[in-house]
């Protein structure tokens, strides 16, 4: 027996979902874009910077989130934590997602530095010290959302019986986010 419903694992995936959406219009405005150096050189260079700074805070906050515990200062969190601790996992489900949930946590320990000390809370020390508060190799997003989309698929198998990937939504979001941009650096040229 399952011990997550239907509905849980959906809300699950959604938010598996989000964080992807969050992470992919950063990349696509911002990492991927051949236009975004000529762009940060343009009378739109601070605003550019201001907006790549909000899209990759709050893509890190949303995987963080993804890594809370199940249970936060008494409140249940729907978290991959939460997910493996109350899923009620048969061993051939579960065989499968542990050692994944090991790589999503290995590489969700890189934010959590930054998450407690600048993305959740304006922590002083921190703020005086300037310091970088987490880090990650180039790309290294890119394999974690690879793992999250099997965990989530094996997760939404295993309880609704039906597979797990990312919607299709975020290619014409960051496609057009992206059309705007690169509009903008074509009239420069201009």
């Amino acid at each position: 027996m399952k011990g997550l419903s239907h509905h849980v694992v959906k809300e699950f995936c959604a938010l598996c979902d989000w964080a992807y959406h969050a992470n992919q219009i950063h990349r696509h405005l911002f990492d991927n874009n051949p236009h975004a150096d000529k762009l940060r050189r343009t009378d739109y260079g601070c605003a550019l910077a201001q907006l790549s700074s909000v899209t990759v805070e709050y893509a890190a906050l949303q995987i963080a989130k993804l890594h809370d515990k199940a249970v936060v200062a008494g409140n249940v969190t729907l978290s991959i934590d939460y997910v493996m601790t109350y899923g009620g996992w048969e061993d051939a489900a579960k065989s499968l997602l542990v050692p994944i949930r090991a790589k999503l946590d290995s590489f969700a320990e890189k934010l959590r530095h930054a998450r407690n000390k600048a993305l959740s809370h304006n922590d002083l020390a921190a703020i005086v010290s300037g310091g970088v508060l987490g880090t990650f190799e180039e790309n290294e997003d890119l394999e974690y959302f690879q793992n999250l989309e099997k965990f989530a698929d094996v997760v939404s198998r295993e309880v609704t019986g039906e597979g797990f990937t990312y919607s299709a939504e975020i290619v014409m979001t960051a496609s057009g986010l992206v059309r705007i941009v690169n509009t903008l650096a074509a009239s420069l040229d201009a």
